[in-house]
């Protein structure tokens, strides 16, 4: 059927060109494009503009699928893009990300561990399984969240080395413990148990459960729930991986938000200017604070005596500049100066049943609705910033899908995307 004449067809090829240098969402420039054919043809004529720096977009476990909410885009109907996802993975459960739309899932609730790369629709397969030393047989592991060393597909001698913070015991309740594998490899080595530490503030031992991954200066860091560091360092042996370092960074304790009690629900790890950060969730009930609180620290090395922990985390009062995205395994921090009209803030999103093994394995239902935006005032304030509000979804909880990674490529990819259409 012929494409009925517009009163668009006459605007000039370097006028649309203007217009869409000015569009800063990839998919809103797709959308600009598909108007009227006149508008391809022209634009096909001239080089594509440059992509602007892209935020992470909100991955949302919907009922037909997941669809996804951009902040660049507003805050109503048109900020939801609809990306195709095959329909065998459509009700995964998601567990985390990777620069340039890669996202870690599992296509069977508590198997079927792959990374999917939403653009390319490539698929790497993880492990599904952790050796047990003291047998010939492997045991069923279920990642909970999960992170690698650099870009699984970069194709360079350099080896891609993946981390997750795991469920591997019989027993739902037990701890998480942490496993380590070489992408391209089913097989993930040994598993590490969690450690048990001293806390000062309860006076007795707590299991250091692992609370995040973060890959920060050539080594993997877990933050456990006493805020202390594990870092382990990586390599290949004889074509075996083995971890080559591992180490206990200590942190002095310390007041979290200098008001009585804070209910800590999430701890992240963030690199933000080459340095190390730890943003804390807390619930809150005090008259005048919203009900989410968050605190942000910087991981700062001091002088102490023989046997006192070497670390602190300092308060970071300001953002100065900044954007922060906190997910587990997947945190990110962006310049303000490269999104005008943007503000300082924490954007989140409602993990609170991201470890939940119980509920993948028996319920799997997860709320969905607690995302949004944090800023640390004062006033401090929460704001939902991503539209529709959605309450809850049978198969995940939602998860960030990171722009970026190989940032020359995958801008370029992006704009022959746009000129293709």
């Amino acid at each position: 059927m012929a494409e009925e004449p517009s009163p668009f067809d006459e605007v000039p090829a370097y006028l649309l060109h203007e217009i869409t240098r000015h569009i800063p969402c990839k998919v809103d420039r797709l959308r600009a494009l598909v108007v009227n054919r006149s508008w391809r043809t022209s634009l096909q004529a001239l080089p594509p503009p440059p992509l602007p720096p892209q935020l992470p977009w909100l991955l949302r476990p919907s009922a037909g699928g997941p669809n996804f909410s951009c902040l660049l885009s507003g805050a109503d109907e048109l900020s939801v893009h609809r990306v195709r996802v095959p329909a065998d993975l459509r009700h995964a459960r998601y567990f985390g990300s990777y620069d340039g739309g890669w996202l870690f899932l599992a296509s069977r609730q508590t198997s079927g561990h792959m990374l999917f790369n939403i653009r390319t629709e490539q698929c790497l397969f993880l492990p599904d399984t952790v050796p047990r030393p003291w047998s010939s047989d492997d045991f069923p592991m279920i990642m909970l969240a999960a992170t690698v060393s650099s870009p699984p597909s970069r194709g360079t001698d350099d080896p891609c080395i993946g981390a997750a913070i795991v469920h591997c015991t019989p027993f739902i309740t037990d701890s998480r413990q942490i496993t380590f594998w070489r992408m391209g490899s089913h097989m993930a080595i040994p598993s590490i148990p969690p450690d048990h530490q001293f806390d000062v503030v309860s006076n007795q031992f707590v299991v250091e459960e692992m609370e995040d991954v973060i890959y920060h200066k050539g080594a993997f860091h877990f933050v456990t729930k006493l805020k202390n560091v594990f870092v382990c360092r990586l390599a290949l042996h004889q074509a075996d991986l083995v971890v080559d370092h591992r180490e206990w960074l200590m942190f002095a304790p310390q007041d979290d938000l200098g008001y009585p009690r804070p209910v800590a629900t999430a701890r992240y790890l963030v690199e933000s200017r080459e340095q190390l950060l730890m943003v804390l969730k807390c619930t809150c009930n005090l008259p005048g604070w919203p009900p989410l609180v968050f605190s942000v620290f910087e991981m700062t090395h001091v002088q102490a005596p023989a046997g006192a922990p070497q670390y602190v985390w300092t308060p970071v009062p300001t953002l100065v500049g900044r954007m922060l995205f906190v997910g587990h395994g997947c945190s990110r921090s962006y310049e303000l100066a490269n999104f005008p009209g943007f503000q300082e803030g924490i954007y989140f999103l409602d993990d609170l049943q991201f470890y939940s093994v119980s509920r993948i394995v028996q319920y799997q239902e997860y709320l969905c609705f607690d995302n949004g935006k944090y800023t640390l005032g004062p006033p401090h304030v929460v704001s939902r910033c991503f539209w529709p509000d959605q309450v809850n979804s049978n198969y995940s909880s939602p998860v960030w899908l990171l722009p970026g990674g190989e940032d020359d490529a995958n801008n370029a990819q992006a704009q022959v995307d746009v000129h293709m259409m």
